[in-house]
């Protein structure tokens, strides 16, 4: 009896464990796990092709007759000739060494394709399980070929800087990229520039700009307090300028660019007689004309041109050409001039000065002198021209008689 219970025990045992082993190996769904590989190229580029590679790893029971699917969205698109769908194969069981199959695609990037990760749908089955399971998180990376972010623009006000003065520098950046730049950092390299000290220092802020993102092809604009050394020379300076950013894949970007900013104003020319050997109608004399740099920008390829007039005609050439004349600095141009016999009270002299300043910019100036012109009696009242002493004059007739009486008596005796 007791022999009998045991056996019976033992055969209990027996169809549990056997019923155990059959849900194992007949229970059991396969479990496969679709990831993706690689890509070619990493990332890609808009408007081209990617190659990429989809691995499935089985860690379940035996799939049989697995097919696997990927349904291309937006930006992706299949290449002619090229299907969807796959047939795998079967996918052996963790006790196999045939657990994991790689599944290559080509793919199209549309042109108009945002940089970033997007997702391709995909999903497979097996033999005795005709559901399809839909595989999520599949992403490809599309960036184009360089997340550019560069100054689309800059200007200063004013636009010449003159030395010791205040001034606002405006930048606008433009993102080129079709994605956001982020973390953007902009820096301006004040102070020395290779061999070269630029004179210029933030005023009220400090050189560097930062801005958190900057949308895909949108404009952001910047604006930096400046003041120029009250020494600086006139002329145009290279600033450098630094952006450093991030892209949507994280990428850190750097670019260095130059900004060209000019420190200079307008010159400052005073023009007038500054004397004269001519002072009464009729006489011919010199007029020394002075030009005084008053400014603090040097003056270059300085000519002076007298025009023409009824009242006096230019016995010097018309034009006189006098180069530079240095800030706080003046040079002087000379005509010989004849008054003529009915002018009056004065002449008008007028000069046509033409000149460029440090940076090259040309600059003209009109100018009418005033030559003062008196009478005999003034001139000599003034001191301008010399009286006539009538005891000399006396003198002089007076020898001219004795010499003309002699003259007389010695050809009246050499007839006799």
């Amino acid at each position: 009896m007791k022999r009998m219970a045991l056996f019976i025990m033992v055969a209990m045992f027996a169809a549990l464990a056997g019923a155990a082993v059959d849900t194992s190996y007949y229970g059991e769904s396969p479990s496969i796990v679709v990831s993706l590989a690689s890509q070619e190229p990493d990332p890609v580029e808009p408007g081209n092709i990617a190659e990429v590679s989809f691995k499935l790893d089985n860690q379940g029971a035996l799939a049989k007759e697995v097919v696997f699917e990927i349904f291309p969205e937006y930006p992706f698109s299949m290449l002619p000739g090229e299907s969807a769908s796959k047939n795998v194969g079967t996918l052996g069981t963790a006790q196999d060494t045939a657990t994991s199959v790689f599944v290559k695609y080509k793919v199209k990037v549309d042109q108009h394709a945002v940089d970033g990760s997007h997702e391709i749908k995909a999903r497979y089955k097996s033999s005795g399980f005709n559901t399809w399971i839909t595989v999520k998180d599949l992403k490809v990376k599309v960036q184009s070929k360089d997340a550019i972010l560069s100054v689309e623009k800059f200007s200063t006000i004013p636009e010449f800087m003159p030395p010791g003065s205040k001034a606002r520098l405006m930048i606008e950046l433009k993102n080129y990229a079709t994605s956001l730049l982020k973390d953007v950092k902009v820096s301006l390299e004040l102070g020395k520039s290779g061999d070269e000290v630029t004179p210029f220092a933030p005023l009220g802020s400090s050189n560097e700009k930062v801005i958190p993102i900057i949308d895909g092809q949108a404009s952001v604009p910047l604006e930096f307090s400046l003041v120029v050394d009250p020494d600086a020379k006139s002329k145009v300076y290279k600033v450098p300028l630094t952006l450093k950013y991030s892209d949507i894949l994280s990428k850190n970007h750097s670019k260095s660019l130059t900004l060209a900013l000019v420190v200079g104003m307008e010159p400052e020319l005073s023009v007038y007689i500054d004397s004269t050997s001519v002072y009464t109608a009729g006489k011919t004399g010199d007029v020394s004309i002075k030009i005084v740099n008053k400014g603090l920008s040097d003056i270059k390829f300085l000519n002076v041109r007298l025009d023409k007039s009824e009242n006096y005609k230019v016995l010097s050439p018309y034009e006189v050409y006098i180069g530079n004349i240095d800030s706080d600095d003046y040079e002087t141009a000379d005509f010989k001039l004849n008054v003529g016999k009915k002018a009056k009270d004065k002449i008008v002299m007028p000069l046509a000065v033409e000149y460029k300043d440090a940076n090259n910019k040309d600059y003209s100036k009109k100018v009418n002198l005033e030559l003062p012109i008196y009478t005999s009696s003034e001139a000599k009242k003034l001191g301008l021209a010399k009286g006539t002493n009538k005891f000399v004059v006396f003198l002089s007739l007076l020898a001219i008689l004795i010499v003309a009486f002699a003259a007389y008596r010695f050809w009246k005796k050499s007839k006799r």
